[in-house]
């Protein structure tokens, strides 16, 4: 019993660790929200407040996305995203999905999507411009 004891509080010692290192400043204070892009796929928006520079020279933004429903019985469905954005590469990853972190989430391209394409391109210019 003992064992199972101390494995619990091992267990909520180490999560409540790794909690303070995730950037929940995202979902305090105002967003500024803008409509980035509407296509068949769905809606891309971006908090332009969200927009902070890594000790990297990377950029990591919080964007929101609505995915059109696919049938009448769908209401679509609406999902935030932190995204870490290397501007110079032209990649990203999602650090973050709903709330849930992606500790595994590597780099990647947008593989031409478009509404990939338009947060990676709004939030490096309003970065560089900012």
């Amino acid at each position: 019993m003992r064992i199972i004891s101390n494995f619990i509080y091992f267990s909520l010692s180490l999560l409540f660790f790794i909690l303070n290192f995730v950037p929940y400043s995202y979902g305090i204070g105002n967003v500024d929200w803008v409509l980035l892009k509407e296509n068949n796929e769905g809606k891309e928006w971006l908090d332009k407040g969200s927009i902070k520079l890594l000790t990297n020279g990377e950029i990591t933004v919080l964007t929101k996305f609505f995915k059109n429903p696919t049938n009448s019985d769908d209401d679509g469905e609406l999902s935030l995203y932190v995204m870490r954005i290397n501007c110079d590469e032209k990649k990203f990853k999602d650090t973050s999905i709903n709330g849930i972190p992606q500790f595994n989430s590597k780099w990647q391209t947008s593989n031409n999507d478009e509404l990939i394409d338009v947060v990676i391109e709004n939030s490096c210019s309003e970065f560089i411009s900012g």
